[in-house]
């Protein structure tokens, strides 16, 4: 019989426990994960407009539970990248969430950005040295619409190009839009237009329409003329209930106050202090406001929004003016009983100016 020597012995040991260990290693160590993706999934961002001539355009994310939020997380992702024009004189006024992305617009010569809504990093930029963007909305796949201070045009969501102004209706400032089956609903100086989402042709104007739009479970799209709140079915036909308080707006350069439950038939606006909840075909709804907000001093900055995530409706606010600008705050509320969920205030001092933490933060967008 052949003897192995112990130098034989060792290496056939060696040998042996190298393959074990490829093997388990290969069985059992989880594929390589990116670090990244994911990390502004659970939760919604807050889009900030800037301090005019002094800041960029901010998105703040709260993740939800947390006590806190993560500040300028856009910029954390993109450095050296803003969402302003260079001269930071263009603000941050409006975002859509659809496609995977984020579509952001600025209006008074600002950019279109787009950015993937898990990550925040930016996949493309539109930068016109002439702009005033209102909103986007989504057609179809690629195709969206977007509204400016002249207009509405084409735009290709992949790429963001620019593309043919409509020109079956008016080319007049325009802001809110809202797509709903076959028909997309715009919001324009002169009142509101349905157009066709298959040929953008005109189907229906409604001359007395200032603010609008969002959509109940039942079907209706909802706008106001302030001091009413009209419904629009689905054949079109209208039906309106007095307010005993108006919905306020901004122009059509600003998000619309109006947002709507996907959990029941409501519609909800602010005005002041004071969010009131419409249950549609109960006018005595609208009697008390749904909510009161106890915080003072404190203004609602922006439009509180609806998120059929977690069914709440959240305020954005600030302090006040000037150096309270940099006091904000976010408050979450039970949509179905009015409860304060959660309140963070961030930023500043209210004292100290500090344009870092002056947000102006006027819309929420969730995923």
């Amino acid at each position: 019989m052949k003897h192995l020597n112990i130098k034989q012995i060792l290496v056939a040991a060696l040998l042996l426990t190298t393959g074990l260990y490829s093997c388990k290693k290969g069985k059992s160590d989880p594929a390589p994960t990116d670090p990244v993706a994911g990390r502004y999934e659970n939760g919604f961002f807050i889009i900030g407009e800037g301090s005019y001539g002094q800041s960029s355009g901010a998105i703040n994310f709260y993740r939800y539970g947390d006590d806190t939020l993560s500040i300028r997380a856009y910029e954390q992702e993109n450095p050296g990248k803003i969402l302003a024009n260079s001269a930071k004189t263009s603000t941050l006024q409006f975002a859509s969430v659809f496609n995977g992305s984020i579509y952001l617009l600025c209006k008074m010569n600002g950019p279109i950005v787009k950015l993937n809504e898990l990550t925040l990093k930016e996949e493309a930029r539109n930068v016109q040295e002439a702009s005033n963007w209102r909103s986007i909305v989504q057609v179809d796949g690629n195709r969206g619409l977007l509204s400016t201070n002249d207009g509405v045009y084409q735009i290709d969501l992949s790429t963001l190009a620019v593309q043919q102004k409509l020109t079956t209706i008016a080319a007049a400032n325009t802001g809110d839009m809202w797509k709903k089956d076959n028909y997309v609903y715009l919001l324009q100086s002169n009142g509101a237009r349905i157009v066709s989402a298959s040929d953008y042709s005109l189907v229906k104007s409604f001359s007395n329409i200032s603010r609008g739009f969002a959509q109940t479970p039942n079907g209706k799209v909802w706008a106001a003329t302030g001091t009413r709140l009209i419904a629009i079915d689905h054949n079109l036909d209208t039906a309106g209930v007095a307010l005993k308080v108006s919905v306020g707006s901004f122009g059509l350069d600003a998000p619309t106050r109006i947002t709507a439950s996907t959990k029941e038939n409501a519609v909800f606006y602010h005005s002041g202090k004071a969010i009131y909840k419409y249950l549609d075909g109960n006018a005595s709804s609208l009697v008390q406001p749904f909510i009161n907000i106890t915080e003072d001093p404190f203004m609602v900055y922006g439009a509180i929004r609806y998120d059929k995530n977690k069914d709440y409706i959240v305020a954005n606010g600030i302090q006040g003016y000037g150096a309270a600008a940099t006091a904000n705050f976010l408050l979450i509320y039970n949509a179905s009983t009015g409860a304060l969920v959660k309140k963070i205030k961030y930023g500043g001092d209210g004292i100290t100016t500090d344009f870092n933490k002056i947000f102006f933060p006027n819309l929420t967008v969730f995923h």
